[in-house]
């Protein structure tokens, strides 16, 4: 029986799970690793993908929302002045040579009412955080950079999203094994009230199988434009309900092999 079959059988086909703990160990693993790469892809990576199509991807965004701009020579120019202002938060960007911002200390007053803040003009930059107003002078940065130096640096983008991105399909992977480990536990939890013995090995490959329509409904719903609270619940709740009705499904052919052996 091929992944993907198991994959459609795991959602509907209780009896089927009598199959799957005969499986071996690397065909089980396999299951998951291939299970979890089309959920990476519909929970994650096609939402990702999604809204970089509809945005413009990085580039596009960097390029309309960054002004242009050049540091050089211990001088900073930005197109333009950039102002923004929040609760908390304060902006303010004008390199105007004939506008200039008071010392650190100086403007400690004036910024009292943030927890953060960034003022730069063409010599220097003032920043606020964790109490503190500290400034930095451009001429003690030894380095050239403008907005085209920073568009260069899009592809290097992609190339961190790409690992971050496997990073994160390693670490679901490796939640999915050990939330059908929790599962299982459970599991013999339920088989013993049923009066049904399994050791704990095949339970744990039940567990494993019985994580597919959590993970299907919770695919799907990542695609909605809201969150259903309290969903992990209901998320372990079903695969318990899954093992449930495959150690019944168990139960019951193990009644019909005995009735036949008489």
């Amino acid at each position: 029986m091929n992944l993907f079959r198991e994959m459609a059988l795991s959602v509907y086909s209780f009896k089927s799970y009598r199959e799957f703990i005969k499986n071996r160990r690397i065909k089980v693993f396999g299951f998951g690793a291939v299970f979890m790469l089309i959920y990476f892809c519909l929970s994650t990576l096609l939402p990702f993908a999604e809204s970089q199509i509809r945005n413009g991807g990085f580039g596009s965004n960097l390029q309309s929302s960054v002004p242009d701009f050049q540091l050089r020579d211990g001088r900073l120019w930005v197109d333009g002045v950039i102002e923004y202002e929040s609760p908390s938060g304060y902006i303010y960007i004008d390199t105007d040579p004939e506008y200039y911002f008071y010392s650190a200390e100086e403007m400690e007053d004036y910024l009292y009412g943030y927890s953060s803040a960034i003022l730069m003009d063409s010599e220097k930059m003032i920043l606020k955080g964790n109490g503190s107003v500290q400034e930095l002078y451009f001429s003690q940065i030894n380095a050239e950079l403008g907005k085209q130096d920073l568009m260069k640096l899009v592809p290097y983008l992609y190339v961190i999203i790409g690992f971050f991105m496997i990073f994160v399909y390693v670490w679901e992977t490796a939640l999915y094994f050990f939330g059908a480990l929790f599962v299982a536990l459970l599991g013999m939890v339920v088989a013993s009230c049923m009066k049904f013995k399994l050791a704990f090995g095949r339970m744990y490959v039940l567990g494993i199988y019985s994580r597919t329509l959590p993970l299907v409904i919770k695919a799907l719903l990542s695609l909605l434009p809201f969150q259903i609270p309290l969903f992990f619940i209901a998320n372990f709740g079903l695969s318990l309900l899954v093992i449930g009705c495959a150690v019944y499904q168990m139960q019951e052919s193990e009644k019909i092999r005995r009735s036949e052996s008489f």
